[in-house]
This record gives structure tokens, sequence and C-alpha cells, in this order.
């Protein structure tokens, strides 16, 4: 790698760090107790409303193994906040909702993760930031296609 290049990385590196420094996350629902594994499962498991989602499809979408997801739902689930039901075209699968409780403590998440996130970018326009996630994009599509993940 030559040393401009070089020198652009770090840059970008640096500058997105101090970007990070400001972003106050406002932390997992106050009741029950959430880890931040958690509580991206539940977000995950949430975009999949009304069918709700397999433990196989949430565990490709996380990146982590179906034994991992296992053990994250018991802990959801002892805490009421992910329910498990049987398929009805198929009884091998058991699919994971949200129960109401978890919904609420999500959508109260989600609006100060929002708020945080509105300070952030406020430096930004819309096209700006819309330049932005069409960089992101164009960065995830190269290493989805590469099937790489970034160390």
């Amino acid at each position: 790698m030559d040393k401009k290049r070089e020198d652009l990385l770090q840059t970008v590196t640096q500058r997105l760090m101090s970007v990070m420094r400001h972003v106050r996350h406002p932390g997992p629902p106050p009741e029950p107790k959430l880890s931040p594994p958690q509580v991206h499962l539940l977000f995950t498991i949430g975009r999949k409303k009304a069918a709700g989602i397999s433990m196989k499809e949430l565990a490709d979408l996380s990146h982590i193994t179906p034994g991992a997801v296992t053990q994250f739902m018991n802990g959801l689930v002892q805490k009421g906040l992910v329910a498990r039901e049987g398929d009805p075209s198929d009884r091998r699968i058991v699919r994971l909702k949200l129960t109401e409780l978890a919904k609420k403590q999500m959508e109260k998440f989600r609006k100060d993760h929002l708020a945080s996130m509105s300070r952030i970018f406020e430096a930004l326009n819309d096209d700006e930031i819309k330049q932005l996630i069409a960089l992101f994009i164009k960065m995830d599509t190269y290493h989805e296609t590469k099937g790489r993940t970034i160390d």
C-alpha cells in the first residue's frame, strides 16, 4: 500500500473514532438488564414483524452460531421479551417473536438512539447523509460479494 493511501486510511480512522466519541448510547432499556448482543438480537427479531423469525434465520442474520442464538434466546424468553412459537407450516421450525413488553422497550430505545444519532449528524444536510449511506453500502456490498469479513 502506498504512503498516500495509508495516510488517507489513518485519517479516516481517526476522524471516525473522533465522531464516535460524541455518540451517547442511551443503553439498553432499564429493566430487565440486557447486554448489547441481546439488544441487537431483539432489534433483528423486531424487523421480522408478524411472521417472526426462525433460530436459523436469526443466526444467519446476526453472524453467530445457532448455539449462541439458543443461549441468548433462553435468557430473553426468561425475561419475558421473546416468545417461541411453532411454525404452522413446519413443526420442526420454532419462530421467535417479540412480546408486548419487548416492543414497548425497543420503541423507547429506538427513539432515544435516533435522538442521539440526530445530534451526531446535525452537521450534515440530507444530501450529505445520502452520500454517506451510499458509501457505506458500496463498502458493505464489496465485502459481501468477496465473502470477506473485516478483521
